[in-house]
């Protein structure tokens, strides 16, 4: 079911402001009122609404100048301006101004909810277009790559918890793809659709925590020249990904509670309550648990997160999803002459070997690092900035072989040979599951003497 407008209606004549107040609720629509053109100011000012109602006269402050009032604070909302003495230089004004529309008093409640969805649709595509213009730089490739038992454990949770309303907390070192993780949550949810906002929290210091989420009013502080709606806002009806939540200061962790609890806050310097139906990923390097003990999270707080836990392990405890990470880094790269990159068995298994603290971030940045110190198509030991181990080395000296991993090749012709059998000899299937162009697949079936 698609989410009804918020309107604000403002109009002095009390009748119509209760007639349109009564049948506007009755269609679904969230809907506030103010008598006249400063009321309606104010409550534009405090709270994000979609569509706005405005009558053109009013006495103290006409519609005209109330839009304008509105405009200085915030161009989000649609105004749509509605009166009974309409006049083409009136209504050129307003739409100069920003109003959606300008309709003539009477107007008929099908007629105006039509305009209403439709100034509602628009201010829906504004809102997604400034999330998206948060969110540009991270909408790269989102996939959750991985096949060992734990990665696969992980991700049947993330369909597991998607599926419900309630907030996820997610554990795990730095790098270890937290925030994948958070967009899997959210895409396997009914929000799917709807705006997805991060935060990370350890990036807001005490002064500015509150003005990015919660927003503020004009004046709330020295350089708050104009009003500004926060994260929580930006993000109704869809997910707000909260990151390094620990390091939150306790102040903003006691207002955060209370919008866990009520779904509801004030803007910084602002006077009203704001509702908000918000769906919240957090993530922690820390263990919150220890942090409590410590005085440094609240306890009420992380009993309140902690009701669907999701722990992803770090890559050092999931050897098995190197592999795959190392081929899905390379596949979209291409080496300056077009053609597509080779590893050899030794940089496989050095990779494999290796302890990687800053986990699957480390990796995809030590693969980028090599593509560009490469001077062939190749990915060598020599292209690492760590050494590869003494271990591998000297098992490399006796003959030996990394048995778990195994030369590069063999991996690959045991994968493909696993996916024709499963899809039956289908290699136009098969190429599509590996990813590959059909010509490239017979190339590999023919090198590996695998049937063609």
């Amino acid at each position: 079911m698609s989410i009804k407008a918020k309107v604000l209606i403002v109009e002095d004549e009390v009748p119509l402001r209760e007639l349109l107040q009564t049948e506007l609720s009755r269609s679904g629509y969230m809907v506030q009122t103010a008598a006249n053109g400063r009321e309606g100011v104010e409550r534009y000012i405090e709270e994000c609404f979609s569509v706005v109602l405005l009558d053109v006269k009013m006495p103290e402050m006409g519609g005209v100048e109330a839009l304008e009032r509105m405009r200085e604070h915030s161009s989000i909302p649609e105004v749509i301006m509605f009166t009974g003495h309409g006049d083409i230089e009136t209504a050129v004004r307003c739409i100069k101004l920003g109003a959606y529309d300008y309709l003539t008093k009477p107007v008929k409640l099908d007629e105006l909810e039509i305009v209403i969805d439709k100034a509602h649709e628009k201010n829906r595509l504004r809102r997604e277009n400034i999330n998206l213009k948060l969110e540009i730089g991270k909408l790269e490739d989102h996939q959750v790559v991985g096949r060992s038992p734990e990665i696969q454990k992980v991700l049947a949770t993330v369909n597991r918890w998607g599926a419900t309303d309630e907030h996820v907390l997610i554990s795990g070192e730095s790098g270890t793809g937290k925030e994948l993780v958070a967009r899997a949550v959210h895409d396997a949810s009914p929000r799917k659709d709807k705006p997805f906002v991060t935060v990370n929290c350890g990036r807001l210091d005490v002064h500015t925590a509150e003005s990015e989420l919660f927003g503020h009013m004009q004046g709330a502080f020295t350089s708050a020249n104009k009003a500004r709606a926060g994260l929580f806002e930006l993000a109704d009806n869809g997910t707000l990904f909260m990151d390094e939540v620990s390091e939150m200061s306790l102040d903003v962790q006691v207002k955060l509670l209370r919008v866990l609890e009520t779904g509801t806050f004030r803007r910084l310097g602002g006077s009203r309550d704001i509702s908000v139906d918000v769906r919240f990923v957090f993530a922690s390097n820390k263990k919150l648990q220890e942090c409590v003990e410590k005085g440094a999270f609240r306890e009420d707080l992380f009993h309140r997160i902690n009701l669907l836990p999701i722990n992803l392990p770090p890559l050092r405890e999931r050897k098995e999803d190197i592999l795959p990470l190392i081929l899905h880094f390379l596949k979209d790269s291409t080496y300056r002459g077009g053609e597509p990159w080779e590893i050899t068995d030794q940089a496989v298994a050095a990779l494999a070997s290796h302890n990687w603290p800053g986990n699957v971030r480390e990796l995809k940045n030590t693969i980028r690092r090599a593509c560009i110190l490469a001077t062939e198509p190749v990915i060598s030991t020599e292209l690492f900035p760590f050494a590869p181990s003494r271990t591998l080395m000297s098992s490399k000296g006796n003959g030996g072989g990394d048995e778990e991993i195994g030369p590069l090749w063999m991996i690959e012709k045991d994968h493909i040979g696993k996916v024709l059998a499963a899809v039956e000899g289908n290699k136009s299937l098969a190429a599509r599951i590996l990813e590959i162009d059909r010509k490239t697949l017979y190339t590999k079936l023919e090198r590996y003497g695998l049937e063609t």
